[in-house]
């Protein structure tokens, strides 16, 4: 019995001394690790205030169905004191063009806020046709930077996916920054709020 407790007392404090020793060994690296940090300033990043866009998604063209030209900035400026909804998409993204019909739905429950769509076709006449075809409702722009999602706008706007919306409030300021089809409850919710 006595050769029983002995080695579990052993087991014992082998398995504390290892604990201890692991504890240890990770605040000497958590120690450690911000000093590391703090000696490579050029790797941190300021964090992206998405309240506002971007000077230069800002400054970026837009073609109107009739062929002028527009910034987003005055498109912007057009609908001051409106909520806004802006729907990024393309014909060719079948994830924007399944969207559709709920995005339909939500134009008619929120008729006074304002639905902006900026297509990234590769061509106006592939933005014209899906605009007839699926009925797509709402101001219609076409980019012309001809680029897609990695142009420089796409950039502007962090875009990794489409459709992406993003929803601005009365006051110019974006209320939700990255939304996709998977975020529409959010998107009601919030528009119930800013309308």
């Amino acid at each position: 019995m006595k050769k029983i407790f002995l080695a579990l007392a052993v087991f014992a404090m082998t398995f504390t001394a290892c604990n201890k020793k692991a504890e240890t060994t990770t605040e000497e690296v958590s120690t450690t690790l911000p000093e590391e940090v703090n000696t490579t300033p050029a790797v941190e990043e300021q964090a992206k205030d998405t309240t506002v866009f971007a000077q230069r998604a800002l400054e970026q063209e837009f073609a109107e169905l009739d062929g002028k030209s527009i910034t987003l900035q005055q498109i912007l400026e057009q609908q001051k004191g409106k909520a806004v909804v802006i729907d990024v998409w393309a014909a060719w993204c079948p994830d924007c063009i399944k969207a559709v019909p709920t995005m339909k739905e939500i134009k008619k429950e929120f008729s006074n806020v304002v639905f902006v769509n900026l297509s990234l076709d590769k061509t106006e006449e592939a933005w014209k046709e899906a605009i007839e075809k699926y009925g797509i409702e709402g101001l219609q722009y076409y980019s012309k930077e001809g680029k897609g999602m990695k142009g420089d706008f796409g950039k502007s706007l962090d875009l990794n996916w489409i459709p992406r919306y993003i929803v601005v409030d009365k006051e110019g300021k974006i209320a939700l920054y990255n939304a996709t089809e998977k975020n529409f409850d959010q998107i009601k919710d919030l528009l119930k709020k800013i309308q």
